[in-house]
């Protein structure tokens, strides 16, 4: 992902997510200066149409909806904070091969899991990917989990 992409990926963002879960483009370019290494787009001829934001993290640590993005010193895991994948190419692989670039960089790094929230009836298709869905969280971490709108789960992928 680059800086010229992050109107492109607001408006994917938009046309994917339900409104109280679509966060400002301002934050996803702050974001993307944090962590330029672990963002991915998917262009076709019309432009980006998916991408993936993700950044180091440690595993247990669920990131809030709209918050910032905090890398970990001493990162364990890649944080999938958010991938979304246009209409116009659901169904054509897009969000598999965006999902290997981030297991590519974690497997780089030695990180021993990916983690994410998973929302919007998600759940099967990360348990298809191999994520687990954690249901031994601390009340702080579900109070993080319900800045999200509607169901969320946190889960985790251990790597091999």
């Amino acid at each position: 992902m680059r800086v010229e992409d992050v109107s492109a990926v607001y408006a994917v963002q938009a046309q994917v997510y339900v409104a109280a879960m679509v966060e400002p483009q301002s934050l996803l370019f702050e974001r993307l200066q944090v962590a330029p290494d672990s963002a991915w787009v998917a262009e076709d001829e019309a432009g980006v149409g998916a991408y993936l934001a993700a950044y180091p993290s440690v595993t247990g640590k669920i990131s809030a909806l709209g918050a910032d993005f905090a890398p970990a010193s001493a990162a364990n895991a890649l944080y999938l904070h958010d991938m979304a994948v246009a209409p116009r190419l659901a169904g054509q692989g897009v969000a598999a091969r965006l999902f290997e670039a981030a297991i590519q960089l974690a497997r780089q790094r030695s990180y021993a899991a990916l983690c994410l929230v998973s929302v919007q009836n998600t759940l099967s298709f990360w348990q298809h990917f191999g994520f687990e869905q954690e249901t031994m969280l601390t009340p702080e971490q579900e109070a993080l989990l319900a800045t999200y709108s509607g169901s969320a789960y946190y889960c985790l992928r251990h790597l091999p």
